[in-house]
C-alpha cells in the first residue's frame, strides 16, 4: 500500500508462470490504479525487481531441478559411493573428464608438463576429449554416467545385506537396479575405493575387461541347481545377460561387435530359459507340457558357462589386439605423441593380462574356466619371454619381441581361439542331455 496526498494506492503485482514449471516464464503486472508521479512509479519498478528476484530464488532452490542443483547432488553422493566391484580405469577417467568439463570448461591447450605422472597426462586427455562441450551438457552426461556406473558397479552399503539365490549370485527380482555379477568375486582393495572427483584421485592403470575377468569366472562357478534356483526368482525383463554390455570398447561402435553377438546369443538363450520358467508357473497344465521347465534349463546350463568362458577368452583377444597396436604406435611415433611410454604399457596392460591368465588355471576355477586358462598358455609365455627381454635388454627390446611374437602367432588368436570357442558351444549342446536326464531322474 502507499500513500500519495493522504490517498491509498494500491499496486498488485501478480507473477504468472506460463509453463507451470520450477522457472518464471513470464510475469504480468496489474495496478489497480495508475501511478501519478515519478517517485510512485520509481519505488514500484523497484519494488518488482526485488520481487522478482527473490520469488524466483526461492522457486529455483525449493524445486531442485535445476542442472547444477542435480549436478552438484549428484557430485556429493559419488564421493561417498563405495562402490561393489572396481570401476574401470576408462570408467573414472570418464567421470572425471565429465566433471572437469561441467565444472572449468574446456581444458587448457598447453601440453602437460614433461614430468607429469600418467595418470596425469591420462586425466588431461580425457578432459581434452570433452573439448566443445558445454558446461549444461557436460553437467547432464556426468549424471547419466554416473547412474550407468552405479548400475553396472554396484553398491558396497546395499548389497552386503543381501546375497544371492545360490552360487554367490544376486537376486535379480530383489536387486532390479544392480548388476547381476556375483558378491564373492576377489576383488582387490574394494573398500579403499573412492570416487572423489578431484585432481589428486588415483586412477586405476587396469583394463576394464582384465578388471571384470573375475566375475566371469565367479559366474562360470555357478552350480546346476544355483542356476536354477536363481532363473526361479528372475523375471524375463530382468535377466543377467540381458544387462550386460561389451567391457573392450564402447558398445555403439563395430570394435564391440564380437561381444555384442556373445552378448546377444546367451541373452536370447536365457530369454528362452526364463519364457519356459513363465509358462511352467502359469500354463504347464493346461498346455499339458510334457516335461518341467528344470530339465531345459538344465541342458541349456552348459551352454551359458560356455559363452561365459567364450566372453572371457574374447576379452583376452581384444587386450593383446590393443596392446600391440598401441605398442606399435608409441614405437613408430614416439611416446610424446601418444602421451603413453613401453614402461607403462608393459606394466599397466601386458603383465596384468599375463597375471590374470595364470589365475584361470587355479584350483578353485571351474573346469571350463581351467581350459580357457590352458588355451591362453601360450600368452603367459609370450609375455614373460617379452618380460625377460625388457628387462635385459630395455625396453624398446622388449616392446619389439612382443610385437612380434604377436604378429607371427596371429593364426593363433584369430583363428585357433574363435574355432574352439564355436566347437566348445557344440560341444556344450550335445553335453547338454546329459544334465537334463539328471534333473529328469531327480537327481
Amino acid at each position: 500500500d502507499f500513500h500519495q496526498r493522504g490517498t491509498k494506492r494500491r499496486c498488485v503485482f501478480e507473477y504468472v508462470d506460463t509453463q507451470g514449471s520450477s522457472h518464471l516464464d513470464g510475469v504480468r503486472v496489474r495496478l489497480t490504479t495508475r501511478p501519478r508521479n515519478k517517485r510512485l512509479d520509481l519505488l514500484q519498478r523497484w519494488s518488482f525487481f526485488f520481487s522478482l528476484r527473490k520469488s524466483k530464488r526461492l522457486i529455483m532452490s525449493s524445486s531442485g531441478t535445476t542442472p547444477g542443483a542435480a549436478f552438484r547432488a549428484k557430485a556429493v553422493m559419488m564421493k561417498s559411493w563405495r562402490p561393489e566391484t572396481t570401476p574401470s580405469n576408462r570408467d573414472r577417467l570418464e567421470l572425471y573428464a565429465l566433471h572437469k568439463q561441467a565444472v572449468s570448461g574446456d581444458a587448457p591447450n598447453k601440453k602437460p608438463a614433461t614430468d607429469a605422472s600418467v595418470a596425469e597426462k591420462a586425466k588431461m586427455n580425457a578432459w581434452r576429449t570433452k573439448r566443445g562441450l558445454s558446461q549444461v551438457e557436460a553437467m547432464s552426461r556426468y549424471i547419466t554416467e554416473c547412474d550407468r556406473q552405479i548400475r553396472v558397479y554396484g553398491n558396497k552399503s546395499a548389497s552386503s545385506a543381501e546375497t544371492a539365490a545360490g552360487g554367490g549370485m544376486r537376486s535379480s527380482s530383489s536387486l532390479p537396479n544392480t548388476p547381476g555379477t556375483p558378491t564373492n568375486t576377489p576383488a582387490a582393495n574394494n573398500g579403499s575405493s573412492s570416487n572423489a572427483d578431484d585432481e589428486n584421485e588415483t586412477i586405476l592403470l587396469t583394463p576394464r575387461g582384465l578388471a571384470a575377468v573375475p566375475l566371469l569366472c565367479a559366474a562360470a562357478s555357478e552350480s546346476r541347481t544355483s542356476y536354477i534356483t536363481r532363473l526361479r526368482s528372475t523375471t524375463n525383463e530382468n535377466g543377467w545377460w540381458a544387462r550386460q554390455e561389451p567391457l573392450c570398447a564402447d558398445p555403439n561402435t563395430p570394435f564391440a561387435t564380437p561381444e555384442n553377438l556373445v552378448i546377444a546369443l546367451a541373452s536370447k538363450i536365457e530369454s528362452f530359459s526364463l519364457s519356459l520358467l513363465q509358462g511352467g508357473r502359469n500354463h504347464s497344465a493346461a498346455a499339458g507340457a510334457v516335461v518341467a521347465p528344470s530339465v531345459l534349463q538344465s541342458y541349456l546350463w552348459p551352454t551359458h558357462n560356455a559363452l561365459l568362458v567364450i566372453w572371457i577368452v574374447l576379452i583376452f583377444i581384444c587386450t593383446i589386439i590393443g596392446s600391440t597396436l598401441l605398442t606399435i604406435r608409441t614405437i613408430l611415433v614416439g611416446s610424446k605423441r601418444t602421451n603413453v611410454r613401453l614402461e607403462s604399457i608393459f606394466q599397466d596392460e601386458i603383465k596384468p593380462c599375463a597375471k590374470v591368465a595364470s589365475s584361470l588355471c587355479d584350483a578353485h576355477q571351474n573346469i571350463s574356466v581351467r581350459l580357457a586358462g590352458l588355451a591362453l598358455m601360450p600368452l603367459v609365455t609370450l609375455i614373460d619371454v617379452s618380460s625377460s627381454m625388457l628387462d635385459s635388454a630395455g625396453v624398446l627390446v622388449g616392446g619389439g619381441v612382443y610385437v612380434m611374437a604377436v604378429l607371427v602367432s596371429w593364426w593363433y588368436w584369430i583363428c585357433v581361439l574363435p574355432w574352439v570357442a564355436c566347437w566348445s558351444v557344440g560341444f556344450s549342446l550335445m553335453i547338454g542331455w546329459c544334465f537334463a536326464l539328471i534333473d529328469l531322474a531327480g537327481v
